[in-house]
């Protein structure tokens, strides 16, 4: 079991924390933001807005346990996602077809 944390960064960094860690560059090259991608599954979109606070939302929902919270809760200025489960790995992508 891991757990891994997932939130907006700077102005150009998505930040991975928690048993897996990485930086990814954020792309937005359509405006539509970019795709977390996990091994159990989940998928998330990760946006900043015109303010240059950074949203997380959920694309698909995979087997981890997830929880969301908000940018307004953290009195901070990114969206925070956790995951704790059987997450191996994480990816960043900018397009997803269904």
């Amino acid at each position: 079991m891991s757990t891994v944390r997932i939130t907006g960064a700077s102005d150009d960094l998505i930040e991975i924390d928690g048993d897996i860690r990485e930086e990814f560059t954020f792309h937005d090259q359509d405006g539509d933001g970019d795709l977390i991608a996990c091994s159990d599954g989940t998928v998330l979109r990760v946006q900043l807005d015109a303010r240059g606070d950074w949203a997380i939302g959920i694309v698909y929902r995979g087997t981890a346990d997830l929880r969301l919270t908000p940018a307004s809760d953290r009195e901070t200025y990114s969206d925070e996602a956790v995951l704790t489960g059987d997450v191996r790995w994480v990816a960043q992508g900018t397009a997803l077809a269904r």
